[in-house]
Protein backbone atom coordinates (compact mmCIF):
# COMPACT_ATOMS: atom_id res chain seq x y z
CA UNK A 1 0.00 0.00 0.00
CA UNK A 2 1.11 3.70 0.72
CA UNK A 3 4.41 3.97 2.49
CA UNK A 4 4.21 7.31 4.66
CA UNK A 5 7.83 7.48 5.13
CA UNK A 6 8.27 7.42 0.94
CA UNK A 7 7.97 10.69 -0.73
CA UNK A 8 5.23 10.94 -3.48
CA UNK A 9 6.12 10.26 -7.16
CA UNK A 10 4.27 11.89 -9.74
CA UNK A 11 2.95 9.90 -12.49
CA UNK A 12 5.16 8.50 -15.26
CA UNK A 13 4.58 9.35 -19.05
CA UNK A 14 3.41 6.58 -20.90
CA UNK A 15 5.74 4.68 -23.47
CA UNK A 16 3.27 5.70 -26.24
CA UNK A 17 3.06 9.24 -25.48
CA UNK A 18 7.17 9.29 -25.50
CA UNK A 19 6.84 7.59 -28.69
CA UNK A 20 3.99 10.23 -29.60
CA UNK A 21 6.53 12.87 -28.71
CA UNK A 22 9.78 11.38 -30.50
CA UNK A 23 8.02 10.75 -33.66
CA UNK A 24 6.64 14.64 -33.89
CA UNK A 25 10.57 15.65 -32.78
CA UNK A 26 11.81 14.02 -35.47
CA UNK A 27 9.49 14.85 -38.08
CA UNK A 28 10.52 18.35 -36.88
CA UNK A 29 13.93 17.65 -36.76
CA UNK A 30 13.88 15.87 -40.77
CA UNK A 31 11.72 18.56 -42.10
CA UNK A 32 14.37 21.25 -41.24
CA UNK A 33 17.05 19.31 -42.06
CA UNK A 34 15.43 19.01 -45.80
CA UNK A 35 14.39 22.67 -46.26
CA UNK A 36 17.95 23.50 -45.29
CA UNK A 37 19.25 20.66 -47.48
CA UNK A 38 16.91 22.40 -50.90
CA UNK A 39 18.07 25.99 -49.75
CA UNK A 40 21.61 25.31 -49.27
CA UNK A 41 21.23 23.25 -52.88
CA UNK A 42 19.28 25.61 -54.53
CA UNK A 43 22.04 28.00 -56.00
CA UNK A 44 24.09 24.84 -57.66
CA UNK A 45 23.53 24.45 -61.51
CA UNK A 46 23.09 20.43 -62.00
CA UNK A 47 25.56 19.68 -65.05
CA UNK A 48 23.99 16.62 -67.03
CA UNK A 49 24.73 16.56 -70.86
CA UNK A 50 25.87 14.43 -72.98
CA UNK A 51 27.15 13.82 -77.46
CA UNK A 52 25.26 11.87 -79.23
CA UNK A 53 24.94 11.92 -83.10
CA UNK A 54 21.08 10.16 -84.35
CA UNK A 55 20.91 11.82 -87.56
CA UNK A 56 16.63 9.93 -88.24
CA UNK A 57 15.30 11.35 -84.69
CA UNK A 58 13.58 14.55 -85.42
CA UNK A 59 12.80 14.98 -81.38
CA UNK A 60 14.59 18.48 -79.71
CA UNK A 61 16.42 18.39 -76.51
CA UNK A 62 13.34 20.15 -74.37
CA UNK A 63 14.85 23.09 -72.57
CA UNK A 64 12.26 22.94 -69.96
CA UNK A 65 13.60 20.04 -68.15
CA UNK A 66 14.67 20.75 -64.80
CA UNK A 67 17.58 18.38 -63.47
CA UNK A 68 17.94 18.02 -59.81
CA UNK A 69 21.69 18.04 -57.92
CA UNK A 70 22.69 15.46 -55.54
CA UNK A 71 22.22 17.76 -52.51
CA UNK A 72 18.58 18.81 -53.72
CA UNK A 73 17.26 14.89 -54.53
CA UNK A 74 18.84 14.85 -50.60
CA UNK A 75 16.85 17.26 -49.67
CA UNK A 76 13.52 16.44 -51.25
CA UNK A 77 14.25 12.54 -49.43
CA UNK A 78 14.28 14.68 -46.31
CA UNK A 79 11.28 16.06 -46.94
CA UNK A 80 9.19 13.44 -48.53
CA UNK A 81 10.79 11.29 -45.16
CA UNK A 82 10.00 14.02 -42.87
CA UNK A 83 6.32 13.95 -43.93
CA UNK A 84 6.28 10.28 -43.52
CA UNK A 85 7.10 10.51 -39.78
CA UNK A 86 4.46 13.46 -39.54
CA UNK A 87 1.74 11.17 -40.63
CA UNK A 88 3.19 8.29 -38.11
CA UNK A 89 2.74 11.19 -35.36
CA UNK A 90 -0.33 12.45 -36.23
CA UNK A 91 -1.76 8.25 -36.70
CA UNK A 92 -0.11 7.71 -33.17
CA UNK A 93 -2.34 11.39 -31.76
CA UNK A 94 -5.58 10.44 -33.38
CA UNK A 95 -5.51 6.47 -31.84
CA UNK A 96 -4.44 8.07 -28.32
CA UNK A 97 -7.33 10.36 -28.31
CA UNK A 98 -9.77 7.70 -29.48
CA UNK A 99 -9.30 6.04 -26.34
Amino acid sequence: MDDPMRPHQPPRKSPRRRLSTLAGIVALLTLAAGVATLVAGSGQVAEFGWFAYAPLSEGAFAPGMLFLGPQQVTGWLLVALAACAAAFWAGLALGRRSR
